[in-house]
């Protein structure tokens, strides 16, 4: 993870967003901003922040014309119609009798060339090859594929023929409940021997916002969450926002040759959701993508990239372009996929009003989704901190390599139990102790590494600290492979990308593989049996839970669905055979086989078209799982970091050595510049006292709501009737007889404003 040290750092050390939108303070609920630096005003209205919602916002007020129309189906909370030549829909909310449309009533009143105009009357756009190689795109309205459609007692069946690219879907629209489902089977979906579907994007159009008609936002799950609020069109942006559910696929990428230099990537999308905003507290819809989201895609054009319309969908890829090396000297060409990747689509929209309908309404509803689904399990949750102690490290030598003890294992106890005096809740994860030192021994785990210590020493560590009510985790990986590293094949267990390339990486000088998918669980099934020899119950494992990709190996081909199967087995296995697991970063398909959340994002991507940075991941899981903040020795602005804690209600890590860090300079962990636990210690005090004094007060409850009065200031208030308002900026904030000091937060009980805790 050490990667992730300076992403962190390098993301602190950019200077903020010269595109961060005015500040809105005139229109607050509150009295404006207190007089501060312009520094300190520009950082907290900048889209690493939330900013404030407009006060005294005019109702949503729509002007629906049905012609074209016919009723499919109705229940208790929505009114389905559609219109048969083009699949266009309209969803009616029979609560607000507010009406969501697919398409546009009046087209010509927008600027709006023809092509787009087709995908946003058509249900369907798909971008095809046809017989000559070129790609092309195709909606509905195209070329008048008028399709087939039956209505049903949920809503209608279509069956659809594209008449120019010759490809057959059938599309199921139904209504359930307060959700509206469209589907598209995989059994449905038919090529023409001439012709290939490359992709597709099913309501593309559906609530799309013309400039700043509507007071409101799109939301995107970059990051811990990402906003892009509706404005006019501008020079803002010329590109919109592209991301892949999960990650990118690294059986696709094109080889890329050692870069100089650090390379701050963006967030990792790892819900398949998105959502939209039509006045803040009036209506919103998040939609889940149920089917297809290995191979999907979430866009999001906001206004002034290609059209005036902000409009946020999914895009489904059936075949993916890659670069095939033709040569020794990686010359090559781009091309796709021969085959179709095998899935069929699914998009659930939940619908949202009053209340509900923001972005914490959005969250709340996707962790219902996950529990009615099984997806999340609640945990037991309290406040904690996360130490993680470096054990052995690599040291180059003329001849031989040697390991250098940066913190042995018989060390552990005597540092957690001064910290246990004042810390009610510690968690300990142990990396680096294989044989040969953190880098360059996977896949292989074990003997323990003798320099520091032997299995009677790491016997006698579990016991003390199980005595001490401390769960003690082993560090491991189980996707990386370092090259030379014993334990694997090179040839035969190592995944392949689509152009039979090794899936490889450079990482400080060293090369790294991906293993195969069931190398993998090949490897944590023999693992088991000696983790179980050492006294081992608890793994904390990196890569592996946030890393998905397909394999094209010769001997057994996996595709991100069978690597999620496969990946699953395995966490599975461990959990039954070893104990407990934590997991770095976890996709949304593991978070029922993860008792710990470890590194959760606690930013978005500062893409220059996003408005604001929300916790959306973070009210998900919130008195569901513990989830702990990146390591906080390694963060720039300390006390704004803290605060970012108790209002995400992240509990904090440390990267720990009992020896001095200036010993890794020379090693693969030179990045780790500041680990002394003699020299951290107090810090780790004085911030879990801060976290107690907040986060202790809300243990095992959930966020229900996220208020921001004036620029800097934010209000979250849990289950228990609790509201945290934390305070960024350098001046007091007062209101309803609640003061919070510069750079602190206050716990008070929702209505009872001047009962207060301070710190």
């Amino acid at each position: 993870m050490y990667k992730k040290i300076s992403i962190i750092l390098l993301a602190l050390l950019v200077p903020i967003s010269v595109f961060a939108a005015k500040d809105d303070k005139k229109s607050t609920e509150q009295p404006p901003v207190p007089t501060e630096t312009s520094q300190n005003v520009m950082k907290y209205t900048s889209s690493s922040f939330t900013k404030p919602e407009k006060a005294n916002a005019k109702p949503v007020k729509q002007k629906n014309s049905f012609k074209g129309f016919e009723k499919a189906a109705e229940n208790e909370d929505l009114v389905l119609y559609v219109n048969e030549e083009t699949l266009a829909i309209k969803v009616q909310n029979k609560k607000t009798q507010y009406v969501w449309n697919s398409g546009l009533d009046q087209p010509d009143q927008y600027r709006l060339n023809k092509t787009w105009e087709q995908m946003a009357q058509s249900a369907i756009t798909v971008e095809y090859m046809d017989r000559r190689g070129k790609v092309k795109t195709e909606s509905i309205t195209t070329n008048d594929s008028r399709p087939r459609v039956k209505m049903t007692d949920k809503g209608f069946t279509a069956s659809l023929y594209m008449n120019q690219s010759k490809l057959e879907f059938e599309v199921i629209v139904e209504l359930q409940g307060s959700d509206l489902v469209v589907s598209i089977p995989e059994s449905e979906i038919k090529e023409n021997k001439y012709t290939k579907l490359i992709s597709m994007r099913v309501y593309p159009f559906f609530g799309a916002v013309n400039k700043n008609d509507i007071n409101g936002y799109m939301f995107i799950p970059d990051g811990s969450g990402a906003l892009i609020r509706y404005e006019e069109s501008g020079s803002k942006a010329d590109a919109p926002f592209t991301g892949s559910v999960y990650g990118e696929d690294e059986a696709f990428k094109k080889t890329e040759g050692k870069k100089d230099g650090k390379v701050t990537p963006v967030e990792q999308i790892k819900m398949p959701v998105f959502g939209a905003v039509h006045g803040v507290k009036q209506n919103a819809f998040l939609a889940v993508i149920e089917d297809g989201y290995t191979y999907g895609d979430i866009l999001a054009y906001p206004s002034g990239v290609s059209t005036d319309f902000n409009w946020i969908s999914s895009e489904f890829h059936f075949r993916k372009e890659y670069y095939q090396p033709t040569s020794k000297n990686m010359k090559g060409l781009n091309v796709y996929q021969k085959s179709k990747n095998p899935f069929g689509v699914k998009l659930r929209y939940m619908f949202l009003q009053k209340d509900e309908a923001d972005y914490v309404g959005m969250a709340k509803a996707y962790q219902h989704h996950l529990t009615d689904t099984k997806q999340l399990k609640k945990i037991d949750d309290k406040t904690g901190v996360r130490l993680e102690f470096l054990g052995g490290e690599v040291k180059e030598g003329l001849l031989w390599d040697s390991v250098l003890p940066m913190t042995r294992v018989a060390d552990i106890p005597s540092m957690t139990s001064t910290l246990k005096k004042d810390i009610d809740n510690l968690f300990v994860v142990y990396k680096g102790w294989s044989e040969g030192g953190l880098t360059g021994t996977l896949p292989k785990k074990f003997p323990f590494e003798s320099e520091l210590g032997n299995s009677d020493d790491v016997k006698n560590t579990i016991d003390r600290l199980r005595k001490d009510n401390i769960p003690l985790y082993f560090y491991s990986d189980y996707t990386k492979a370092y090259d030379g590293a014993s334990g694997y094949s090179g040839s035969k267990d190592v995944a392949k990308k689509i152009s039979s390339e090794t899936i490889s990486h450079s990482e400080d000088k060293k090369t790294l593989y991906y293993l195969s998918p069931e190398k993998s669980l090949s490897i944590a099934k023999e693992d088991a049996i000696d983790y179980e020899k050492y006294g081992i119950s608890n793994v904390a494992i990196d890569t592996s839970g946030y890393t998905l990709f397909s394999d094209y190996s010769k001997k057994k081909t996996s595709d991100r669905n069978q690597t999620i199967s496969t990946y699953q087995k395995l966490f599975s296995t461990l959990n039954k055979k070893v104990g407990n697991v934590a997991l770095y970063e976890p996709n949304t398909y593991l978070w029922s086989q993860t008792d710990r959340y470890l590194d959760i994002p606690m930013n978005a991507s500062n893409y220059v078209f996003e408005t604001d940075t929300v916790p959306f991941l973070q009210i998900v899981l919130k008195g569901y799982m513990p989830y702990y903040a990146p390591f906080s020795n390694f963060q720039s602005d300390s006390e704004d970091q803290m605060l970012r804690m108790i209002e995400y209600g992240a509990y904090p890590s440390y990267l720990l050595t009992n020896e001095p860090s200036h010993l890794l300079a020379k090693t693969a962990s030179k990045d780790v510049y500041t680990s002394e636990y003699s020299i951290w210690k107090d810090k780790i005090l004085y911030q879990y006292e801060n976290i107690k004094k907040s986060l202790g007060e809300v243990e095992g409850e959930e966020i229900v709501s996220r208020h921001v009065p004036q620029t800097g200031i934010v209000e979250v208030g849990y289950t228990n009737g609790k509201v945290i308002i934390v305070n960024y900026t350098n001046a007091a904030y007062k209101n309803n007889g609640v003061e919070v000091e510069p750079k602190n937060f206050v716990v008070t009980e929702r209505g009872e404003s001047d009962e207060t805790t301070r710190q």
